[in-house]
Parts: C-alpha cells; sequence; structure tokens
C-alpha cells in the first residue's frame, strides 16, 4: 500500500494538477463504498443554435453545460456495473486495499486528454461545427487500457489506500 496518500487524497492532489476550465467534484458514499468524480464541461455557443438539454427544455443561455462521471467502487461491496449507464465509466477497487496505483495514474492520465477532446467537441457542437444531433462524451475503454499500461510499471505493486473515516 502506498502509506502517503489514501484514495480521496489522491484524487485530489490530481485534480488541482489537471488542466480543466470545468468543474469537478468529488462525492464519497461511505455507506456503499464509493467514489464519484463528477465533472462539467462548460463551452459559450453560438446564437442561432437552439440545444435542448436532456428533458428536452430548450437551453436559452449562453452557456452549454455537459455534466458526467467516473464511478469508482469497493468490488467486494457492490457491483458498480449494475450502474454502467448512469456513467462515464465505472472502476473497481479492491476494498480496503484500495486503488492500484497504475490504474490511478492512467486514469488522470487519459482523464486529462478525454476532457480536453471533450471540450473541443462540446465546442464544436455548441457553435455548430459538429454532424452531431447530440452530444455524448465518449470513454474509450481500450485507449483507457493502453494509458494503464504505458504508466510506470513499479506503480503495479501499489495501491491507494480506501480512505479510513
Amino acid at each position: 500500500m502506498m502509506a502517503d496518500q489514501n484514495m480521496l487524497e489522491f484524487f485530489e492532489t490530481e485534480l488541482d494538477d489537471l488542466q480543466f476550465s470545468g468543474d469537478v467534484n468529488l462525492n464519497w458514499d461511505k455507506q456503499s463504498r464509493a467514489i464519484e468524480l463528477e465533472f462539467t464541461l462548460n463551452v459559450a455557443k453560438s446564437q442561432e443554435l437552439a440545444v435542448e438539454d436532456q428533458d428536452g427544455e430548450l437551453n436559452e443561455s449562453d452557456e452549454i453545460s455537459y455534466e458526467d462521471a467516473i464511478l469508482f467502487f469497493d468490488e467486494s461491496k457492490l457491483d458498480g456495473f449494475e450502474y454502467a449507464d448512469n456513467y462515464l465509466a465505472v472502476i473497481p477497487f479492491s476494498g480496503r486495499q484500495g486503488l492500484n496505483a497504475q490504474v490511478a495514474r492512467g486514469l488522470f492520465n487519459y482523464l486529462q486528454d478525454l476532457l480536453d477532446d471533450g471540450e473541443d467537441q462540446l465546442a464544436a457542437f455548441a457553435n455548430d461545427e459538429s454532424e452531431e444531433e447530440t452530444f455524448i462524451l465518449n470513454w474509450d475503454d481500450t485507449v483507457f487500457q493502453a494509458t494503464v499500461a504505458q504508466a510506470d510499471a513499479q506503480l503495479a505493486k501499489k495501491y491507494y489506500a480506501y480512505p479510513k473515516y
């Protein structure tokens, strides 16, 4: 285990270093032993573009916001994959041992690229420069796994422990 940081401390440190203009929140559900990493992309939109939110309401503002989240769950306590449709990604961790450090490092390397690309794609969508009729952020598990594999192999033996409360 990595004694210097637990999962939440690692996430907070990485989020501080993330180059992202949107909002990011961590939600810790102690009872379910789950942590949500929520983020919001915000971009200005062209005035002539009519945009409906997921409830069918017309967005009248000059800005479009897109929210999504990643779920980290204790695989010994919860089947997070049951909730996969509600999240951009679901990532299991090993009980109190926590999240493998190589997976954690790969995640934040991938997340930076994902958010950068997401902001660019949302800006294109919001300014009617996209062929898409619906905007959705796409998690590419193949790219994520490759990014994890590229992280320092020494990290594979280490973990960010599940936080104590």
